[in-house]
């Protein structure tokens, strides 16, 4: 059963986005799809063509503000889309 205020995959996808954020959101969608764990800095560097990890950073904070993305600080890997639950994946 969702909670209440989780957004859907559907929801996360129609959310407004800024074209470098719709980037990020996306490599970390196919990387979650595709391996079943989350991307580090340097795979999004390296999907999206970023430069650095500062950048990548500062978009995932903000993927994060905007209710799309959940991260777990000081973990590496965390960062998932939140239609993705940790619980349902062990």
């Amino acid at each position: 059963m969702r909670k209440p205020g989780r957004l859907t995959e559907v929801q996360c996808k129609e959310k407004d986005m800024t074209v470098k954020e719709r980037n990020v959101f996306d490599a970390i969608d196919m990387w979650w799809k595709e391996f079943g764990y989350g991307p580090s800095y340097d795979d999004i560097m390296r999907i999206t063509g970023d430069k650095g990890r500062g950048n990548v950073h500062r978009v995932i904070d903000n993927l994060v503000k905007l209710g799309v993305c959940k991260k777990i600080k000081g973990k590496d890997r965390s960062v998932r889309p939140v239609y993705i639950k940790f619980s349902e994946l062990a």
